[in-house]
Order: C-alpha cells, then sequence, then structure tokens
C-alpha cells in the first residue's frame, strides 16, 4: 500500500508510485485539478484557490520553503503543473485532466448571486482552470463543479481513478483517467452536478 499525500491549499504535488493516493480535503470554491499521463503512470495534483494572482500579492509555502505557491491561482498552477509533469517525463499527448470543486461558497448580499462577482470565485475558479487547460491543449474529460457543497477527491495514481465524496454522501466514482480519452464535451453521463 502506498502513501496518502496530502494536497494543501496552493501546492502542487506529484507522484509515480503505486499505490500513492493524493488527496484534497474539504474543497469549497478552491478547485482540485487531476492530472494524469496514463502512459508514465505519473498524476499530478493542485489545489487551486484563485483564479488570478492578486495585485502586490506573493504567496509563500507556510513550510519552510520561501517559494510562491504556484499552485495557489489557476494562472500560474496548470502552467506549473504541467511543467513539473514535463520535467518527469510525461507527455502533453498523453495527459488528461479532471477538475472538482469550484463550488458558491461565498455569496452574499452584496453579490447577488450575479456570475462574475468578486465574492463568486468558485465558478471563477471554475472559468480560469478550463480556460488555462485550453490554452495549454490538455483535454478536460470529467468534471464535478458548481453546486453549494463543499468536497474531497481522491487521485488514485496506481488505477487513474479520481473519486469524490460530497459532503454527507458516499464517495463515488467520477473517471477513471487511465481509460478515458474523450473531451467532455463528447462524453454522456459525466459533467457538472449541482447540490
Amino acid at each position: 500500500m502506498g502513501d496518502i499525500i496530502a494536497v494543501e491549499m496552493g501546492e502542487t504535488k506529484l507522484t509515480s508510485t503505486r499505490g500513492d493516493r493524493l488527496l484534497a480535503f474539504g474543497l469549497g470554491a478552491c478547485i482540485g485539478l487531476c492530472l494524469y499521463d496514463p502512459k508514465r503512470s505519473l498524476a499530478a495534483m493542485v489545489h487551486i484557490v484563485l483564479p488570478q494572482t492578486l495585485p502586490n500579492t506573493s504567496w509563500k509555502s507556510s513550510g519552510k520553503s520561501s517559494e510562491p505557491l504556484l499552485g495557489k491561482c489557476a494562472e500560474t498552477a496548470v502552467p506549473h503543473a504541467l511543467s513539473e509533469m514535463f520535467k518527469n517525463g510525461a507527455s502533453a499527448a498523453s495527459i488528461r485532466a479532471a477538475i472538482v470543486g469550484g463550488a458558491r461558497i461565498f455569496t452574499s448580499a452584496s453579490a447577488n448571486g450575479v456570475p462574475g462577482s468578486r465574492l463568486e470565485i468558485g465558478p471563477r475558479n471554475i472559468i480560469a482552470v478550463k480556460e488555462a487547460l485550453a490554452l495549454a491543449d490538455i483535454p478536460l474529460v470529467a468534471e464535478e463543479v458548481g453546486g453549494r457543497c463543499g468536497r474531497t477527491v481522491t487521485f488514485e495514481v496506481e488505477t487513474g481513478r479520481v473519486l469524490v465524496r460530497a459532503i454527507g454522501a458516499e464517495e463515488k466514482l467520477l473517471v477513471d483517467l487511465s481509460g478515458v480519452c474523450a473531451p467532455i464535451r463528447e462524453l454522456k453521463g459525466i459533467g457538472s452536478s449541482e447540490r
């Protein structure tokens, strides 16, 4: 049995160790981005917090490193994660993605439920991650996004399976990234769920 590797806010974690599982707990407005190269059995997970970097902000790791957390914002997280995968032998043509999270957690009277409001971070995160994946030409093959509930995502390296547990629900299989090759727009029965 491998390790359970927690992916905290803003972190990017990679592994190709059989039996390892990447895990992002309690995703609300944040996005858990799972990237997989089945030819190398290389998995990456990023816990994305915001759609873009805030002006005059440098996110730092809470650990000993003074390196900025490039996984904090979608605009830097996707290119950074892909760069790390390429350094570890992944092929752009083989990588596929799944995303989880992006719930509407921070709504308020001032937001009026209008998409694009500064408080609608979840929906803005979804858009930003999808745009970054499209720009990198990485197929998004599955998603469970939106709604109003938090989720935990588990990514099994050996199998390529992405499992999702919404608050108060049973864990379910979202997708097996080792066998899926069609982009999400061509898949039936996999998509957003409003809870």
